[in-house]
């Protein structure tokens, strides 16, 4: 994903994937109204082929489409990491496309005639979903950018602070004196911004989270 600041809701785009035109139309039109931006694509080949998937956003996505389906596009968007919320639509009231979606992480499932209140609602909370999660990137990449500057006896400490030993512990751990260790614990604090250990647990725990999913 590309880095990116926070972004203002008229730079978040509002994918409309259908392969009905006169629906594509409409809700580009609608988004347009309420002040948001929309870009429409008769399937989900077109989507991934033009769409840019490092800009903020969400994804309005019919589940019965010629070609590759909305919930194939959503595996392989996941499969891809993309960040993007997913809000089905349909004409039909499967149950069983909805709990595959659902499970799958869609944000939400409308059925179509669509109601613009619902969807307006819905497509800004799946809008400041994806600013959050994004915002969350941002701050994970920074940490992690950090991180990698330690040196490996910063490294070591900081592992080790994280699970919460006390300098004379992590003195034994590492066979080196506890000055060593306040000198080491002392410069991985500075790069690390943190202020207390709970800042420095929630950042290693944060990093190893995120490289285990």
């Amino acid at each position: 994903m590309t880095k990116a600041s926070h972004p203002s809701m008229s730079s978040r785009t509002v994918h409309v994937i259908d392969d009905d035109a006169r629906i594509r139309t409409s809700l580009v039109d609608f988004f347009a109204s309420v002040g948001t931006k929309a870009t429409a694509y008769a399937s989900a080949s077109d989507f991934m082929e033009q769409a840019d998937l490092s800009e903020p956003g969400c994804v309005l996505l019919d589940v019965r489409m010629p070609g590759m389906t909305g919930l194939e596009l959503q595996e392989k968007l996941s499969a891809a990491g993309c960040p993007l919320p997913i809000i089905f639509i349909t004409g039909d009231a499967c149950v069983e496309a909805s709990v595959s979606a659902m499970k799958a992480g869609a944000f939400d499932f409308l059925l179509k005639p669509l109601k613009l209140e619902t969807l307006a609602e819905l497509t800004a909370l799946a809008l400041s979903r994806n600013a959050e999660m994004r915002a969350k990137y941002l701050a994970r990449f920074h940490a992690q950018t950090v991180v990698d500057t330690l040196t490996p006896r910063e490294s070591e400490v900081f592992a080790l602070v994280s699970k919460g030993l006390p300098n004379k512990a992590i003195a034994r751990e590492m066979n080196i004196s506890e000055i060593m260790v306040k000198l080491h614990r002392s410069r991985m604090m500075k790069k690390l911004q943190a202020r207390s250990v709970v800042d420095v647990v929630r950042t290693f725990d944060d990093l190893n989270t995120a490289k285990a999913n």
